[in-house]
């Protein structure tokens, strides 16, 4: 049986959207007190490329970021930092923790032409507890026979997941919004790549895809079952 696995955020779920609101209300913030937007903007980028591998992807974590950024802002331009602020700064980034579920469009329907026609995995990064909330806030869970929350996506983490569930990598596919953690490094472990670009991905995860003929690039998450099908070489829908 060929097998799928699946990013969750971007990917099956709105996600970077209520990240960039945040953000916009915390440029929007740091103008009422004298700060450029665009410069608050590439400091908070500068931020999070720095913090983010010592300390991951919680949602405090990005709220801690913003608060850096304010903090980093005030040295820059020689202001003192106010802790009513500080404190708003982190209001604003700390919202992100319960955001609205938002299932992406096709979603739920290409998951369920897609149980028991083959292996569904998920693999997600971030923190542990917020990711798992997430799944079952979606009510998604039961289409998937393994559910893998892992602090970063390498070549390294895919070959372990192939390893641990004795997959075949001719006939494994990851399917994912983001270059950099679900295309690129699934194509180096040696497995297909199914590329489903999100206008909002995070800059963050944003590279160029690499050029292999095992990489396939849809429109939108419900064009998966057919693709599956024709890889398989039968009709939609008949494995």
């Amino acid at each position: 049986m060929l097998t799928v696995i699946i990013d969750a955020d971007d990917t099956l779920w709105e996600n970077n959207i209520y990240y960039e609101e945040c953000l916009a209300e915390f440029t929007a913030l740091m103008a009422q007190e004298g700060f450029d937007p665009h410069e608050a903007e590439e400091t908070m980028s500068a931020v999070e490329r720095e913090r983010v591998p010592e300390v991951g992807y919680a949602p405090e974590e990005f709220a801690r970021s913003l608060v850096v950024t304010y903090e980093r802002l005030c040295r820059q331009h020689g202001c003192p930092v106010d802790d009513a602020v500080a404190e708003a700064v982190f209001e604003i980034g700390i919202t992100v923790v319960d955001y609205p579920m938002v299932l992406l469009e096709g979603v739920e329907e290409t998951l369920e032409r897609l149980d028991g026609c083959y292996r569904l995995l998920l693999l997600t990064k971030g923190d542990q507890e917020v990711q798992r909330r997430k799944l079952a806030r979606s009510g998604l869970g039961r289409y998937f026979d393994g559910v893998h929350v892992v602090a970063e996506k390498d070549a390294d983490v895919f070959r372990d997941l192939i390893a641990h569930h004795d997959l075949h990598p001719e006939r494994t596919w990851m399917v994912g919004n983001s270059p950099r953690s679900d295309i690129n490094p699934a194509v180096q472990a040696g497995i297909g790549a199914v590329y489903v670009p999100h206008p909002k991905t995070w800059t963050l995860e944003v590279e160029d895809v690499v050029d292999s003929e095992r990489v396939t690039v849809l429109r939108a998450f419900d064009e998966l079952s057919a693709f599956l099908a024709r890889s398989e070489g039968g009709e939609e829908g008949v494995v």
